[in-house]
């Protein structure tokens, strides 16, 4: 995760004379996959920064039940003042928010866990001098620790990003910082008891490293692998092993790590490649940009670890930025870029791997906190939910021309109206696991 304190590489948008007629309407191709049943789930919690940099979350499916988590925020997320601008579920309902206190070019911040919605906000971290970039639950307690949860989040400091590790035992908190570079990403193993990292960028000509961290023994392991092109590495939901891009010579490969070795998914990617695991392990989505310096990704293409089959699943000519899985597997909901005249709009849109059924949604202004988290969406596609515990919605956020900041979802089940609704204004919000 790259801190927004730094120069973040701007997206360079093209204008374009016609749009693709598949951005507003439906599309449909043969598809060799069988139509996927969604399991019974429930909507889950929306959680979500408001307009006045409160935390809020939502408890029911009708989304007017909201409880106010803070209420100590004097403005808006990212202004100058103190407020609330980052937050994250953990698989078991806890939820992690950090505060930072913004004036003029100082920043200082505190990270807070909340157990339940009825327990009260528990520090867990602070600094005089950085803001807390980005958090990351354990999907499981801690090794042989049912009632311990551990968190690992990214911090600035004065050089370099600080991966730290917070375990809370009750009221005892262990800080501990385990890891530091720039730019920083990460990933969970399955069964908590290691971390995966990746520091430096080898597309930017950054000296970059692969480390793994045994949680248990607080040991890191330098890996000998050369990175290529790519952000986060991620490890399989089922524990099998991980996947990330490494580089020989003039070739990157796409490559999935096990205890057997190295399996590689596709090779002379040349620039940046970025995926994510389907839920259950079986299929790897990703994208490849076609060039270094082009902002936008190329089709989403799904690799079956089973048979080693490769195909593509949308359409060529649109400018891809995101996708994210369902939580059953049986789509993906994925984000476009697509110009207008002189204005610039971010579109929805659900593929659907049963029925091969492609749907646009609604364009929108994308929040620049949304802009943030898609940026490096394979980071986040392993620790946030956008999509509602049931498969059914997809949330976002929008700016208008007043600097308003409104969050919204999307019914992706209403085949007649598909009009977004309204939730709050709010600058970022995520659904919960459970």
């Amino acid at each position: 995760m790259i801190s927004e304190a730094r120069s973040w590489p701007q997206l360079h948008y093209l204008t374009v004379v016609c749009l693709t007629l598949c951005l507003f309407i439906s599309c449909r191709r043969p598809s060799p996959l069988p139509v996927v049943t969604p399991g019974e789930a429930t909507i889950g919690r929306l959680a979500y920064i408001g307009g006045d940099g409160n935390v809020y979350v939502t408890t029911t499916a009708d989304f007017q039940n909201k409880i106010a988590l803070t209420t100590d925020a004097e403005v808006s997320a990212e202004l100058p003042g103190f407020s609330y601008h980052r937050l994250a579920w953990s698989w078991d309902g806890w939820l992690a928010f950090a505060a930072v206190q913004r004036t003029g070019e100082s920043a200082q911040s505190k990270l807070y866990v909340l157990p339940s919605l009825d327990s009260q906000p528990q520090l867990v971290a602070e600094s005089a001098e950085h803001f807390v970039i980005y958090n990351f639950w354990s999907p499981v307690p801690c090794p042989q620790e049912p009632a311990c949860r551990q968190l690992a989040y990214l911090i600035e400091e004065s050089d370099d990003i600080a991966l730290r590790l917070v375990t809370i035992r009750g009221e005892q908190v262990v800080n501990e910082r385990i890891g530091s570079g720039w730019p920083f990403y990460y990933s969970w193993s399955a069964d908590g008891h290691s971390l995966l990292w990746h520091t430096g960028l080898a597309q930017a000509n950054m000296p970059a490293a692969l480390t793994q961290y045994d949680v248990t023994a607080a040991r890191p392991e330098r890996l000998s692998l050369t990175p290529g092109p790519f952000m986060a590495p991620a490890w399989s939901p089922t524990g099998s092993g991980w996947v990330g891009v490494t580089a020989d010579g003039n070739t990157n490969r796409l490559q999935y790590f096990n205890q057997d070795g190295a399996e590689t998914i596709t090779a002379d990617t040349g620039s940046t490649v970025t995926f994510a695991w389907s839920p259950n392990g079986r299929q790897l989505a990703y994208m490849i940009r076609a060039r270094e310096n082009d902002p936008f990704y190329g089709a989403i293409h799904l690799y079956d670890l089973e048979t080693g089959e490769i195909r593509r699943v949308t359409d060529v000519g649109l400018r891809y930025l995101a996708f994210f899985w369902s939580p059953d597997g049986s789509k993906l909901g994925y984000l476009t870029w697509v110009p207008v005249g002189a204005d610039e709009f971010m579109q929805w849109r659900v593929y659907d791997l049963g029925t091969d059924v492609d749907v646009g949604f609604k364009l929108f202004h994308p929040a620049p906190l949304m802009r943030f988290a898609i940026a490096s969406f394979n980071q986040y596609a392993q620790s946030h939910r956008y999509w509602s515990g049931d498969g059914r919605y997809l949330v976002y956020t929008t700016r208008d021309g007043g600097n308003q900041d409104r969050i919204w979802v999307i019914d992706t089940w209403d085949k007649e109206d598909n009009q977004p609704i309204f939730i709050d204004e709010g600058s970022i919000a995520y659904w919960s696991f459970e």
